[in-house]
């Protein structure tokens, strides 16, 4: 009796951990059911990550537009006119302009110096009186050399080969050479006079005064170094490259327009206008290059005066371009690629025709076919064409 209630105790217990293991692993396969299910918004993290494996470009957008060259060269501003005045007769300076100074501007016309001018009145007088004594000569000559008719009639009558005509003509040839000399020497002592005060050519500044009062000066004595004021030049230097990039047809008459700043100064506040007026006709056989001069018209009149012998950097417009990116010069890579890319996000380049180079940037011409796309900027030399990328825009990769 014992031996069969243990067996019936044993058969209830494990009846009943039977019903419990039901029990327990019927919310377990619920559990399991739910887990296998997809969760909302799980793809998206999916794909979220996949992207964020992949390699970051940082990328710049770039659109086919027109842009003009801008060519950039410097040169020494000069005077149109440069002139060293010197003494082309001798004497003492007696008399000296109240403003003949160092840096003074004086007018065309104005009489910067005399010097004695005795000797050469005298010398002017002298000549007056040796043409004078030429022409009475030669009237002279004239009256021996025409007989009256009745002495005509009686030496024609002997004289049948005209032998007393051409004996007369030496003397007429003297006379006539002493005439012509008294002339030119009076000229010449009349221009010396007129030489004895020096007189400016042009508008001008004094850059050097080499006279002082009472100096004696000789013919060939320098004066005053003087430069002309209502014009000055600037000779630039453009290499073959440059030259492509100006205006292709003829000159206008009043040349093309360039601005011009002081190359030594940090602030480009100050500018000036000018026009290229003429172009060399010949390549420096050294450095290869061709000269363009730029002309300023009434330098030291401008608000901020143009002063001679200032080093400035001439802008020259020249012609606008069609169908260009501006890149940044980051892009180029060391093997001279741009890489971009494409609508799938794949890496993919080419080789850029640069058609040139201005404020760190590079401009070349715009892919066929492709009027806008993603530049990579710094890329790097394990690209590969085709290569999944993520890009990021500039602006985003500085946040």
């Amino acid at each position: 009796m014992t031996l069969l209630n243990n067996r019936l105790l044993i058969t209830q217990l494990a009846f009943c951990g039977l019903c419990a293991a039901i029990v327990f692993a019927i919310p377990s396969l619920g559990s399991a059911e739910a887990h296998a299910q997809p969760q909302p918004g799980s793809e998206q993290r999916q794909q979220t990550s996949a992207a964020l494996s992949l390699p970051q470009v940082t990328v710049t957008p770039v659109q086919a537009a027109s842009y003009t060259r801008v060519i950039t060269a410097h040169g020494t501003v000069k005077a149109t006119h440069a002139l060293t005045l010197s003494s082309e007769v001798g004497g003492r300076v007696t008399q000296l302009h109240p403003d003949f100074k160092q840096g003074a501007r004086l007018s065309a016309g104005a009489v910067l110096a005399r010097i004695d001018d005795t000797q050469l009145q005298q010398a002017l007088a002298s000549a007056e009186v040796s043409l004078a004594q030429a022409k009475l000569d030669a009237e002279e000559e004239k009256l021996q050399s025409s007989p009256n008719k009745a002495q005509w009639r009686q030496l024609a009558s002997t004289d049948s080969k005209g032998i007393l005509s051409s004996l007369r003509a030496p003397q007429q040839d003297v006379v006539a050479t002493q005439l012509s000399l008294a002339e030119a020497q009076l000229q010449s002592a009349r221009y010396n006079l007129a030489a004895s005060q020096f007189t400016l050519p042009f508008d001008a500044t004094i850059v050097t005064r080499s006279v002082q009062p009472g100096s004696y000066v000789q013919p060939g004595s320098p004066i005053a170094t003087l430069y002309s004021t209502a014009q000055a030049e600037v000779s630039v230097e453009l290499s073959a490259e440059q030259w492509q990039h100006l205006p292709t047809q003829a000159m206008p008459e009043d040349g093309w327009t360039v601005t011009l700043n002081d190359a030594t100064s940090d602030t480009a506040d100050t500018q000036w206008h000018g026009q290229v007026t003429r172009l060399s006709q010949h390549i420096d056989p050294q450095s290869r290059q061709r000269l363009a001069i730029v002309s300023v018209d009434n330098p030291l009149d401008q608000a901020q005066p143009l002063y001679f012998g200032s080093y400035v950097e001439v802008h020259i417009k020249g012609v606008e371009q069609k169908d260009l990116w501006r890149i940044p010069a980051s892009a180029l890579s060391q093997q001279n690629h741009i890489w971009y890319v494409d609508e799938e996000n794949r890496l993919a380049h080419f080789t850029p025709q640069i058609q040139f180079r201005q404020h760190g940037a590079v401009y070349i011409k715009a892919r066929k076919g492709m009027h806008q796309t993603n530049i990579v900027l710094r890329p790097l030399s394990a690209y590969l064409d085709g290569m999944k990328v993520t890009p990021v825009t500039e602006e985003r990769a500085h946040d």
